[in-house]
């Protein structure tokens, strides 16, 4: 194993094993009146993105990966396009955002900007998403947001990654860039069919 992969498994552990808590940003980001309605919604769209059960039958530290990923990539989003309220907010969050991106930049050197790019041109299929009967942009006003930060919470709770799961699983970075390369394929079938 390089260094770059042993690299990137330790910052995807810890990545995975703080997905619930690093959440917490984005939950405040649909809250904060300060930003942009559309970076509050980018926010939202994540969050549910991320709440929303999937693949089951996947492992869960691969099957959150993703999630990890859509997770930095919608915060230095909602910090570019967030408006006037924008730097207050990456100044609120700063050692996150610091560790956000540099977790970024290694995950696009080892998952590959096809990968990357891919996961960040999905903002407008994530905007469709609905969660319990509610469409995103009703998380941004007060009582559908307490409920989604209620959820996210939740979340927390039933998330089945911890260190103790992770530890010494890890192994190889193949099988993240198999799972992820996976998905684009379908999203690329789902798109033209």
């Amino acid at each position: 194993m390089d260094n770059t992969e042993r690299t990137f498994l330790e910052a995807m552990s810890r990545a995975l094993v703080s997905l619930p808590f690093d959440l917490k940003v984005l939950l405040e980001a649909v809250a904060d009146p300060d930003l942009e309605r559309e970076a509050r919604e980018l926010a939202a769209a994540t969050v549910v993105h991320v709440i929303t059960p999937k693949d089951g039958n996947v492992d869960a530290p691969l099957r959150f990966t993703e999630d990890v990923v859509q997770l930095r990539l919608a915060v230095i989003k909602i910090a570019a396009e967030g408006g006037e309220g924008a730097p207050a907010f990456r100044q609120r969050f700063a050692e996150d955002f610091a560790r956000f991106e540099e977790e970024l930049q290694l995950f696009r050197q080892t998952l590959g900007n096809d990968i990357v790019d891919w996961l960040d041109g999905r903002w407008a299929m994530l905007a469709k998403g609905v969660y319990v009967k509610k469409k995103i942009p009703a998380f941004v006003d007060d009582e559908a947001g307490t409920f989604l930060y209620d959820e996210g919470s939740r979340f927390s709770t039933l998330y089945p990654v911890t260190e103790k799961t992770v530890a010494g699983r890890l192994k190889q970075a193949q099988p993240f860039i198999d799972h992820l390369a996976r998905k684009h394929e379908q999203d690329k079938k789902r798109i033209t069919s």
